[in-house]
């Protein structure tokens, strides 16, 4: 099966409707629940991939978020991963490795110097992503108090150069 760029800006409603049903379908802790009506969890992102069955319905799904990183007093241009997911019926068959391949690709090609996720290392390490405890993003308290909120996330150099050692932040929510 082969893994399609979708720009968000081509997304029809029937589409949408088809995006949301794989993303509740496939996300279904009580938060998640915002799928029901966006195809996005936080932020709307600009680039999707996805992968279709033999009738052409949607089975695997990853979206991507253009952000940038402050480190050292530099920026960093980071593709941030999101919403990857694949339908139960069809996980197990590489089709993660296979999304994940292509957006590497097109990041690279683009000019990111990383790419970004937050999920399960034993999922995405062998794609080449590896754990860091650096990360940290805007939060807000119950009280509208703005804080930086550390998280773990996965990481995989695209520039040839090594992720910052030192605090490394996210402007922003995470994503």
């Amino acid at each position: 099966m082969e893994v399609e760029y979708l720009p968000d800006s081509s997304i029809d409603a029937s589409l949408d409707a088809e995006l949301r049903a794989l993303l509740t379908t496939c996300f279904t802790k009580p938060q998640d629940v915002v799928f029901k009506d966006q195809r996005y969890f936080c932020e709307p992102y600009p680039h999707r991939w996805v992968i279709r069955d033999t009738n052409y319905s949607i089975i695997a799904h990853a979206g991507i978020h253009e952000k940038v990183v402050e480190a050292d007093g530099r920026r960093y241009r980071i593709g941030g991963l999101a919403e990857v997911c694949v339908h139960p019926d069809y996980r197990g068959q590489g089709f993660v490795k296979a999304m994940v391949a292509c957006i590497d690709d097109w990041l690279f090609a683009r000019g990111y110097d990383f790419a970004v996720l937050f999920g399960e290392s034993y999922i995405y390490q062998s794609s080449g992503y590896v754990e860091v405890s650096n990360l940290v993003y805007d939060e807000v308290t119950p009280s509208g108090e703005k804080y930086k909120a550390p998280e773990p996330a996965m990481v995989k150099p695209l520039a040839g150069i090594p992720w910052p050692a030192g605090e490394v932040y996210l402007p922003g929510p995470k994503f």
